[in-house]
């Protein structure tokens, strides 16, 4: 491969990579602090759940569990009380390999959890990494989904 070709495809997924990270870490900081709220009752955090475009939302009493797909991510959800969840999102397609799981013990991310990862997992996370952080920025990337309609109401 010539160089130009190698510029162009390290350049496309630098960008990749970064609208990924505008997107995720908002999105993942917005799902924490409602995973986190002592001040929401299980209806109000599946509705907050539901703001983020959420679907596939099952109760159990007081136990929340959802799978979704959002973009070109999977996000799991299993909540039984503030401070008391799982939240995991995998990266699907072009981000596969890339893992990010946080519960109230503490947060792991990978890059490699499928047999054959995405070179772009790899930027994702070292980019994520970079930018999880408090304060958490909103972006125009994060702010363009949250503000779309949900595909239920197309």
């Amino acid at each position: 491969m010539d160089e130009d070709k190698k510029k162009l495809q390290t350049s496309i997924r630098e960008s990749l990579a970064k609208q990924s990270v505008d997107f995720l870490v908002p999105f993942i900081s917005a799902l924490v602090c409602i995973l986190t709220s002592h001040d929401m009752s299980s209806f109000e955090v599946k509705r907050e759940l539901k703001k983020l475009k959420i679907s596939g939302i099952r109760t159990k009493g007081e136990q929340i569990e959802s799978n979704s797909k959002i973009l070109d991510f999977k996000v799991y959800i299993l909540y039984a009380g503030a401070r008391n969840y799982i939240l995991k999102i995998e990266g699907l397609d072009h981000c596969s390999g890339f893992s990010f799981m946080e519960t109230n013990k503490g947060m792991i991310v990978h890059d490699n959890v499928v047999d054959d990862p995405k070179p772009l997992a790899k930027d994702i996370k070292e980019l994520f990494i970079k930018n999880y952080k408090t304060p958490y920025a909103i972006t125009e990337v994060f702010l363009n989904f949250y503000n779309s309609p949900s595909k239920k109401n197309k």
